[in-house]
């Protein structure tokens, strides 16, 4: 399907994005969450002067790439399998609870490094950043729920199989919007000998699974599948007006 031409008109109805244009219409999907996994993590340190005041620029940056899928833009060419993480410390006054995420792609011509952004609590950045100098964290994996968007078609499809996800335009003008989330799961660890340390010692410490529940039990506990869905779309809706408000938070701290 052709994607590359000019985009017009966007419009988004009962949770339905559409495009004029373009044939394909694009939904979210809460029960597909992203999934990235990055490598080559270095420390970036620094400050900077800003209104005034001094600013904290210490980051963790990494390549990281899309485990199940692509990247797009609605209605622009390009798909992008890798993405440039930032991991930056939150402010003391923002929300010291949840961990966000930003995806975004840059709009200047040659369309730049597709980019995602977490902000996490100080007590996270401070751990990671320890690990890193302690060679205990060479690859990192990252699980996020985003206001990214799929396409209807591939909504039936098997979580276990690949999509491609989608930015939403912002205007007129087709610019590119950005993309929200919470992540939900952070995980660390080293490579080569000091891996197998690890896997070995959490094989030991790890406790016996659980015996699986009767089928009987399994049916008696399934939900009503439409009650289910509204359930899930109004949770989907009450964690997006979350995510607001958090990077709310976040810019009122800045300043």
């Amino acid at each position: 399907m052709d994607e590359s031409q000019p985009v017009r008109g966007v419009t988004i109805a009962d949770g339905r994005m559409t495009i004029e244009g373009i044939p394909a219409a694009y939904v979210q999907d809460p029960g597909r969450p992203l999934v990235l996994a990055a490598d080559a993590l270095r420390l970036v340190g620094g400050f900077a002067s800003r209104e005034g005041r001094l600013e904290d620029r210490r980051r963790i940056e990494a390549q990281a790439r899309i485990v199940d899928g692509g990247l797009r833009r609605a209605g622009r060419e390009g798909t992008a399998t890798r993405l440039h993480l930032t991991l930056r410390p939150l402010q003391a006054a923002a929300d010291e609870t949840r961990l966000l995420l930003v995806i975004g792609w840059p709009e200047e011509e040659g369309g730049g490094l597709a980019f995602a952004e977490a902000f996490v609590p100080m007590v996270v950045f401070e751990a990671l950043k320890a690990d890193l100098l302690a060679g205990l964290a060479d690859t990192l994996s990252l699980t996020a729920s985003t206001s990214l968007w799929i396409r209807e078609a591939d909504r039936e499809r098997a979580t276990d199989r690949p999509v491609d996800r989608y930015l939403a335009p912002d205007g007129e003008a087709g610019d590119t919007a950005p993309a929200r989330g919470f992540i939900e799961a952070l995980e660390w660890r080293p490579s080569g000998p000091r891996q197998r340390e690890t896997d070995e010692i959490a094989a030991v410490d790890a406790p016996p699974a659980p015996a699986p529940a009767p089928l009987a039990e399994a049916a008696l506990d399934e939900a009503d599948d439409e009650t289910a869905e509204e359930l899930r779309r109004i949770n989907w809706s009450l964690r997006q007006l979350l995510v607001l408000f958090a990077f709310l938070l976040i810019i009122l701290a800045i300043k």
